[in-house]
């Protein structure tokens, strides 16, 4: 039994996923760069402030060309992968269709907050990022049920491991936003930031255990390819 459309499924998005991790990084440096331009020009005068701001914001802008770039390679990546990988197991194929929920969520969110109407805008951003999840949960659900079909636990145990800990960090961040939004004062202020910073935290662990499970699943497929064309 081999699987030639989800090995190139899952190769594809496991490479989509390590263009969104490096696109998130120079995200977070432009941002970085950008506070630094702002600083520059309220707290140094004269020409190293102007050197500064100037060297700042041209560097900022750099770094965000790169993530919008970076960022669309690995949508189109992610894209094409579920759908290789849609033709060797059907969970891959739920994934497909919350990815085109998300999609169209998205531009919405995006018109309607470009015309002023934030809070459906908003509204509309915040479910676009739970699609999000329901992806990520698809595509390892259809990663474990490959490694089923091929009998490797040891895959499929690190997927079903990634999904609980991918539950548990949701749950920790919808808990916190209910604790903001529903609750006053400085203990709730106290206990949402501290779990959002717990849920965080989880988060980035989570990431790189998802990136290390589709990188085995990815392995798992590829040498089952290669052994079986021997």
């Amino acid at each position: 039994m081999k699987f030639p459309n989800a090995a190139k499924g899952v190769k594809r998005i496991f490479t989509a996923e390590v263009l969104n991790l490096i696109a998130t990084i120079c995200l977070a440096v432009a941002a970085v760069l950008i506070v630094v331009a702002v600083a520059s020009g309220k707290f140094v005068s004269g020409r190293t402030s102007d050197a500064l701001f100037g060297g700042s914001m041209l560097g900022a802008i750099l770094f965000a060309l790169a993530w919008l770039v970076l960022t669309i390679i690995g949508f189109i990546m992610k894209l094409v992968g579920i759908i290789n990988a849609s033709k060797d197991e059907a969970s891959f194929k739920s994934a497909l269709v919350f990815l085109i929920v998300s999609i169209v969520a998205s531009i919405v969110s995006s018109v309607l907050m470009m015309n002023n109407v934030n809070t459906a805008g908003n509204l509309l951003y915040t479910f676009a990022q739970l699609v999000e999840v329901f992806i990520t949960i698809f595509v390892i659900a259809g990663g474990v049920k490959l490694a089923d079909r091929l009998n490797r636990g040891d895959v499929g145990t690190k997927g079903t491991n990634v999904l609980k800990i991918i539950i548990v960090v949701n749950v920790l961040m919808l808990i916190a936003n209910l604790v903001s939004s529903f609750m006053g004062g400085i203990a709730a202020s106290v206990v949402s930031g501290v779990v959002l910073i717990v849920a965080l935290v989880l988060e980035i662990v989570q990431y790189f255990l998802y990136l290390s499970f589709l990188n085995k699943a990815k392995k798992m497929l590829t040498d089952t390819n290669a052994n079986l064309n021997i």
